[in-house]
């Protein structure tokens, strides 16, 4: 591609339409004499009806003039730019080659390109091993969306939320781990003190005070993000001007439009609207000697799922025995093969009545 750019560039100027050429326009400026003007005025207080007829037909004359003129001149212009347009040079055969294939090369990046972010996607859903975080905050808070690891969007198809079209609808929130808060969050006492002469507070009070009373202190703390809202929130309040947070920004803004639309699909899912019927697991019922007694089974979402996998795999559930199979007949026995005869010849005769 980069070669037929160059190639483009080299015969596009043979190619062009001349460039207009401008014309200087030239002013018309009529001197007059003092003396005339002061005649003219004289004649002018001197004139009687005869002459105000008179100029009025000069001056009729003057504007069918002035017409032709400017009709002789719009006419002259036509034929100027036809005789331009006519004179230009036209493109050639190489150069019109040239065009469309770049057309073609440009199509074929197109398409690499598609497939480029198909496979991009298929090797994020493959990417198990490695749990990769969106990024940290200030305070060296990391920020996980588990279903970019190694996973679809929407989650597993076999998953019990599959037909909900989310995996996990959450941003989960890790509290820094112990080098990092000895080394950035409760540092040595006169390193506190050189904070405190900059910033006017120590690093924990601003922690405190900008994170308000929801904090994860360490790393075996976890809190989440369940909400449209709270990721614009969360944006706004990341200052760009960090290593740290504007990295995690950038991730966050490629991945914000996603992330909202699965909780919002869990929001929805969490809390069905009232037109919505929800399956109800069927009311089990026990028999005894005397009397029948009903059990009452809670209503529960995740009794509605199946799990599939387990019998498309192995043909029954985890919970069941699996099924025992029939034996298989017998094979019928079948009588030996019959035995060919000793065909005997003319020369094995022969050696027989020789021995004899």
């Amino acid at each position: 591609m980069r070669q037929l750019n160059e190639e483009r560039k080299i015969q596009l100027p043979a190619n062009l339409p001349p460039s207009p050429i401008l014309e200087a326009k030239t002013l018309d400026v009529k001197m007059i004499d003092v003396t005339d003007e002061v005649n003219d005025s004289v004649d002018d207080a001197m004139d009687t009806d005869d002459d105000v007829k008179s100029r009025s037909l000069r001056q009729g004359n003057d504007r069918a003039t002035a017409r032709k003129r400017k009709r002789d001149e719009d006419l002259e212009k036509k034929e100027k730019a036809k005789a331009e347009a006519e004179a230009a040079p036209k493109q050639t055969k190489s150069f019109i080659k040239l065009m469309k294939d770049i057309a073609k090369k440009q199509e074929k990046i197109n398409a690499c390109e598609a497939q480029i972010a198909i496979l991009d996607n298929d090797l994020r859903e493959a990417d198990c091993p490695r749990t990769r975080v969106l990024g940290k905050d200030r305070f060296w808070n990391r920020y996980y969306w588990f279903e970019r690891n190694g996973m679809p969007y929407a989650g597993l198809p076999t998953s019990s939320t599959a037909e909900a079209g989310y995996a996990n609808g959450c941003i989960w929130v890790q509290g820094p781990d112990q080098l990092e808060i000895e080394g950035y969050i409760d540092m040595k006492p006169e390193w506190q003190q050189e904070y405190k002469d900059q910033f006017e507070m120590t690093v924990p009070e601003r922690r405190a005070k900008e994170e308000g009373p929801t904090t994860v202190f360490n790393a075996h703390q976890w809190g989440y993000y369940e909400d449209p809202e709270s990721v614009e929130a969360l944006l706004d309040w990341l200052d760009v001007r960090g290593n740290n947070e504007k990295a995690f920004a950038k991730e966050l803004t490629i991945y914000k439009e996603r992330i909202t639309t699965r909780m919002e699909k869990r929001k929805d899912y969490l809390n069905p609207p009232e037109n919505k019927s929800v399956e109800l697991a069927p009311t089990k019922r026990m028999s005894t000697r005397k009397k029948e007694l009903s059990v009452e089974v809670a209503n529960h979402r995740c009794l509605a799922w199946h799990n599939t996998t387990a019998l498309n795999d192995l043909g029954h559930l985890h919970s069941e025995q699996p099924r025992t199979r029939k034996p298989t007949k017998k094979a019928a026995i079948l009588p030996p093969p019959p035995v060919e005869e000793e065909r005997v010849t003319r020369s094995d005769t022969k050696g027989k009545k020789a021995r004899r």
